[in-house]
């Protein structure tokens, strides 16, 4: 059977009233839709005023009566909590005022002068796509596409339910006048009214990012030192003369766990530097740099891979030496851990030169594992892993495409299943902060 109160947020009132299971867009979705209830009810009410004094009591009667009282029930379930309910009730109420003076309002001394009041289904077109946001942005497309369908149709079939008492010409002005001046009013009304929400997300969305990753680089770092002195106590116990095989055999183990986790850290503490600080711009050698990342990384997976570097001009550039380094660890140090051992001549071959850009390009190439061409596109994702063997962490590749967006360079790569990997970098000559 269908649950009408879940689907209709009658449920649970007070989650839906800010609870945690709210999210930014749908809080102020609903911000929205208070603001849009308190602006029909005030409009409503000047509508109603305005024909009572020229003396259409009848036009007034008729939006009193449908639309005062389903303004007020829709703010009774929004304070419950029924937001879902309310907007639905508000939205269909304006939709119905709006075709009753559509087919009640035509003068016989002028064409059509009620067919102004169409023109609010625009601000009732874009209060809908507003309000309806997260999981109830169904209804928001569903009554857009009802909206749009049935102001075509009240266009092209002209359907009135008679003729009213002859208008002068000065109040078909005034009726006109009322319709287009009060719809445009509503419409830049929601209009700057949604630019101040989607300001106060941003900086809502800032600040949360902010103080995430302030969180995030305090316990990275924090993380490391006690895994650090994890690591030299373990490479000390392998050491000692009295620790049988067996135990050195889960000593290594350990260890290797242990600098697989310091992996992790490191890169997350690296793409949350790339993120808080500023360039700090100095010369950097590529080929020296590209050298020094091979000799600290080498014996990695326990294979003296060959490491040749070709080289077309200069390799110096000015850009930010950390997150070069960052980058060629990543780069150089996977073409490392995914080298094969059935290969008879594992290799990586570095290529640096310059273009007419003023960039220099750096392409790294091996003949290790490769990645399978559906995975290809992936590799750049948050924690996404190429291949099978799981050595990776899944940020490395991310944290570099991130990093060369900062330096205003970029990262591209080849690669078959056991042909191996070619990556090329694009870096600026000299970066800018």
């Amino acid at each position: 059977m269908i649950n009408l109160k879940k689907i209709f947020n009658i449920d649970d009132p007070i989650e839906r009233q800010g609870g945690e299971s709210e999210s930014i867009l749908v809080s102020k979705g609903n911000q929205v839709h208070l603001f849009l209830l308190y602006l029909g009810g005030i409009y409503m009410v000047v509508f109603a005023l305005i024909n009572y004094y020229y003396d259409d009591k009848v036009m007034a009667a008729l939006v009193n009566v449908c639309s005062l009282p389903f303004v007020l029930l829709a703010f009774y379930f929004f304070k419950r909590g029924w937001t879902i309910a309310s907007k639905l009730l508000n939205l269909s109420q304006i939709i119905v005022v709006i075709i009753l003076i559509f087919l009640v309002t035509r003068s016989s001394h002028g064409p059509n002068n009620g067919d102004s009041i169409l023109v609010f289904f625009i601000p009732v077109f874009i209060g809908t796509m507003i309000v309806f946001q997260g999981k109830e942005r169904k209804f928001g497309y569903i009554f857009s596409i009802f909206i749009l369908g049935l102001m075509s149709m009240l266009i092209l079939s002209d359907f009135h339910l008679g003729n009213d008492p002859a208008y002068s010409q000065k109040q078909i002005q005034r009726e006109l006048a009322l319709n287009l001046i009060g719809a445009a009013i509503a419409t830049m009304m929601e209009i700057v009214f949604i630019l101040l929400v989607s300001n106060r997300i941003d900086e809502e969305l800032i600040k949360t990012n902010k103080e995430l990753d302030n969180f995030v680089y305090s316990v990275s770092h924090d993380l490391r030192s006690p895994l650090l002195s994890v690591k030299g106590l373990l490479s000390l116990m392998k050491e000692r003369p009295l620790v049988d095989e067996k135990s050195v055999e889960y000593l290594k183990m350990a260890e290797k766990s242990v600098n697989h986790l310091d992996d992790t850290i490191r890169e997350i503490l690296a793409y949350s530097r790339n993120t808080r600080l500023g360039l700090s711009l100095e010369k950097v050698d590529l080929k020296t740099m590209a050298e020094q990342v091979y000799e600290d990384l080498r014996y990695v997976n326990g294979e003296n891979i060959s490491f040749a570097i070709a080289v077309e001009g200069s390799t110096e550039i000015i850009s930010d030496k950390s997150r070069i380094n960052t980058v060629l660890r990543n780069v150089i140090g996977n073409a490392i851990k995914y080298s094969k051992a059935a290969v008879d001549n594992p290799h990586i071959n570095v290529t640096i030169k310059r273009n007419n850009k003023n960039e220099v390009l750096v392409k790294v190439e091996d003949n290790g594992e490769g990645i399978s061409k559906e995975k290809l596109e992936k590799v750049f994702d948050m924690f996404y892993r190429g291949t099978s063997t799981g050595q990776g962490t899944g940020l490395g590749l991310y944290i570099c495409r991130e990093i060369l967006k900062k330096l205003n360079g970029t990262i591209t790569i080849q690669s078959a299943i056991g042909v191996g990997t070619a990556i090329e970098l694009t870096i600026p000559q000299e970066a800018t902060n």
